[in-house]
Formats: C-alpha cells, structure tokens, sequence
C-alpha cells in the first residue's frame, strides 16, 4: 500500500500536539478521522509508530525514525505550495527568452540590470538567435523578441506587439569617401564590396528589401555570422557592412557610421503566448516601459 500524503501530514500534527485531539484541531477534522488515518498509515508502514501513553501518545522506535521523513514531507509540500504562490503572484518563476542578436546585444542586458533589482525571484533565460530562427522556435520559449517585420502569420494564440523602432545604418571605415555625406544614397552601395550578415539576418532582411524595392543588384563579397564579425570585417578594410544602430552606441575609433537614404527604419517586435504566466507578463510589461527610455 502506498503512503498518502495526508495521512502523513496528520502524523506530524500528532507528534507536534501530542495526541489525537490535538492532532483533530489542527488538521480541522474528527477525532475518529484521524484516528482512521493513523491506522491506515501504519498498515500502510507495517508497524506501530506510536502507543498511547496516558491522554496523549509516545512514539515507538519506527515512529521516532518516521517523523523526521514525515517533517521533509511537510516542508517540501510548504515550499511547494509557496512556490505556486510565487508563480501566481509572479513574484519567481523562470522566463525563458529568445531574442535576436541585436536585441540580445545592445537591449537585454540594460533592461535585465534593472528588471532583476525590482524582482530578484524570477530568474531570465535568454538565448540569442537570428530572426528567423526566433520565429521558427517560439515554442520554446516565453517570449520572443525580433527587430524585424515578421514573414509569415503566427497561430492565433500568439500576440505581437511593437515595441519601438530600430534604424539599420551603414558602417564604414572613418575616411571613407561615403563617410563625408549625411546619408548615403542606396545607388552609390551598387558597386561597393558589402560585409552581409547569415541568412535568416533581421537586418538582412531589410537591406535586401531595400535594394529590391530600388531595382539595384548589390555586390556581395563576404557573409559572416554575427553582428561582432560584420563589424570586425569592417574594421579590416574588407568592404561595407549594415547594422544597427543600438550596436554602435558607444564610439569606435575605427568605424563610422550614416543613415541611407531612404532610412532603413523596422520594428522591434515582441512575440509571446496570449495565455503567458504571471512573471513572462510581468517581464513583458517591464518591456514595454523601459525599451522606449533605452530607444531614445
């Protein structure tokens, strides 16, 4: 026979009362049904945990060893219970993330330094993918953060939201003949070496469109996975690259970096379940609140 777990946390309040009345009052039960639970556990244990001793009970040699498994049971079952608790009210839990290179790079860590502070309780997983791998594998995670429009419909229990907006700027060697002009027109990039980033790039996506939409065929020289290597590349004289302009906040000594003309301006998305638990939303609203102070 299997132990119940109510009959176990009945034993503890023997031992802690001292006899079956007491053991009745806390449990909020009849004597009679606690003493029927008693019996059942030591059938169930096959030997006598207690004996009565006067009005109130003395543990046997069993019962003694019994108890401290049946006060693990107690506090596990309590930490258990405060655990959902936690969960319901947000106060912990785990959010699991997957966020584009960008996002990932230059946003999360701002955000999460002062995300943590308000609530130490929930822990934050964040994987780095590109766009498309986010879209592709949201169901493994909480939340899903992209800087680009998404290609394809999502299933109606999922919500998109835009959460601000993001610039794709050309980077360039400081005394680059392209570096003297405010914006770069996309027809003087038609015959210039360009540094691309892997497929699936949010950033990709954009400039590829760009060119598309202006009938221009680019040059592509070197693919690299990456927004560090596009701009490491950049930095080694091999051609031209395009980034973000969160990835360039603080200045380089190397590179430059311009607008084109027309602006490369996308959306930074926010992917998550319509039914998400209390800390993905709690992290969610977080979001939204702080992403507009870090855009500006």
């Amino acid at each position: 026979m299997r132990l119940q777990q109510e009959h176990i946390l009945t034993f503890v309040e023997l031992v802690r009362n001292g006899s079956v009345g007491g053991a009745a009052d806390a449990r909020h039960l009849t004597q009679p049904a606690i003493s029927n639970q008693l019996r059942q556990l030591q059938q169930a244990m096959g030997e006598a945990l207690y004996q009565r001793a006067g009005r109130g009970v003395a543990l046997t040699a069993a019962g003694e060893a019994f108890y401290a498994h049946a006060l693990a049971v107690e506090q596990s079952l309590k930490a258990a219970e405060a655990f959902a608790a936690g969960l319901q009210s947000g106060d912990t839990g785990l959010v699991r993330i997957a966020a584009s290179q960008t996002i990932s790079g230059s946003l999360i860590p701002v955000f999460l330094a002062a995300f943590q502070k308000r609530h130490p309780g929930i822990e934050v997983h964040v994987d780095t993918s590109n766009s498309r791998q986010v879209v592709d594998e949201l169901g493994a995670y909480d939340i899903g953060l992209v800087e680009s429009p998404l290609q394809r419909d999502l299933q109606a229990d999922y919500r998109v939201e835009t959460l601000g907006q993001d610039e794709v700027v050309l980077v360039m060697p400081r005394g680059h003949v392209l570096a003297a002009l405010d914006a770069v027109p996309l027809q003087r990039l038609e015959n210039q070496p360009l540094i691309w980033r892997e497929a699936g790039s949010g950033t990709n996506e954009v400039v590829e469109n760009a060119f598309r939409q202006a009938g221009i065929t680019p040059f592509r020289r070197i693919s690299l996975g990456g927004v560090a290597a596009v701009l490491e590349a950049v930095r080694q004289g091999l051609g031209l690259g395009f980034a973000s302009q969160l990835t360039l906040k603080r200045r380089d000594a190397m590179l430059v970096a311009r607008p084109l003309k027309p602006r490369l301006l996308r959306p930074l998305t926010m992917i998550m379940p319509v039914h998400a638990g209390a800390a993905a939303s709690i992290l969610a609203e977080g979001l939204r609140t702080s992403l507009a102070s870090l855009l500006a």
